[in-house]
């Protein structure tokens, strides 16, 4: 946390209102270029939203997935076509386009024998406990999945177990980027849900009625949660760029999470 602080001190655009909303114009006046599907037109970029971090959509992805998309591009260029990628999740635009790209596999969070009989094309997995066997992937993407864990430290040591050596794990989560800790909201006791502030919700494609209960916003201690099972360097690596269309509101991009398997 200290060097993140250090690094915005010495780099106030990263926070500066002004700057954020006259790049997204920019973006908006003369298009950028997508990771994955290249120039982007003016006409195709929605950016209607003032949430930057969810909004400057094309291609139905908004900025946050094209940050994990530039990510994935730079693998597949390590890699070539035959990465094989986990993603842990099946309903969304993003699993539809980027299934086009790699050798992409993918799951919902289906507990229930009810669920699992409602969408039986689909597979479910448990982040904290895959059925995947070791050394399945060459990476692993989590988008906006690990607030929603009631054990981190436990989807954690499963993304080291099914990566192959080398393997790579990222994705993004709502984090806690003013704090050491985790900002825990709800946990499990025994079994039983136990609720530390009020229940927060975010929004889920399998229950769209209901959402998905935030258990907590993860703080730079994911850090060393990473480090103990395993990973090497894991980082957060902070994301702005005009070039790409990939920008934040409060600040001037986004933090993606990656963690390299030994």
């Amino acid at each position: 946390m200290g060097e993140w602080i250090d690094w915005l001190q010495s780099n106030p655009w990263a926070i500066q209102p002004d700057y954020i909303s006259a790049n997204v114009q920019e973006v908006a006046r003369c298009g950028f270029i997508d990771p994955l599907f290249g120039y982007v037109s003016p006409s195709q970029i929605d950016t209607s939203s003032d949430n930057y971090r969810e909004g400057i959509v094309a291609h139905n992805l908004n900025s946050r997935l094209r940050a994990v998309c530039l990510q994935l591009s730079e693998e597949l260029l390590r890699s070539g076509p035959g990465l094989r990628v986990y993603a842990s999740e099946w309903v969304s635009p993003f699993a539809e386009i980027v299934r086009k790209f790699v050798d992409y596999h993918g799951s919902e969070y289906l507990p229930t024998p009810s669920e699992q009989a409602a969408y039986p094309h689909i597979r479910h997995e448990d982040v904290t406990a895959l059925s995947w066997e070791n050394e399945s992937f060459d990476a692993y993407i989590t988008n906006e999945v690990l607030e929603h864990v009631h054990n981190i430290e436990g989807a954690l040591s499963e993304a080291y177990r099914i990566l192959k050596p080398r393997g790579i794990f990222f994705g993004t989560f709502p984090m806690a980027y003013a704090s050491e800790s985790t900002v825990h909201k709800a946990k499990m006791v025994n079994g039983e849900l136990v609720h530390l502030m009020e229940p927060e919700y975010h929004g889920n494609p399998i229950d769209p009625s209901g959402g998905s209960l935030v258990f907590g916003i993860p703080g730079w201690d994911i850090i060393p949660q990473a480090r103990a099972c395993g990973f090497k360097d894991p980082h957060i690596r902070f994301l702005s760029s005009r070039r790409h269309g990939i920008y934040g509101a409060e600040i001037a991009g986004v933090l993606l999470f990656v963690a390299r398997k030994l």
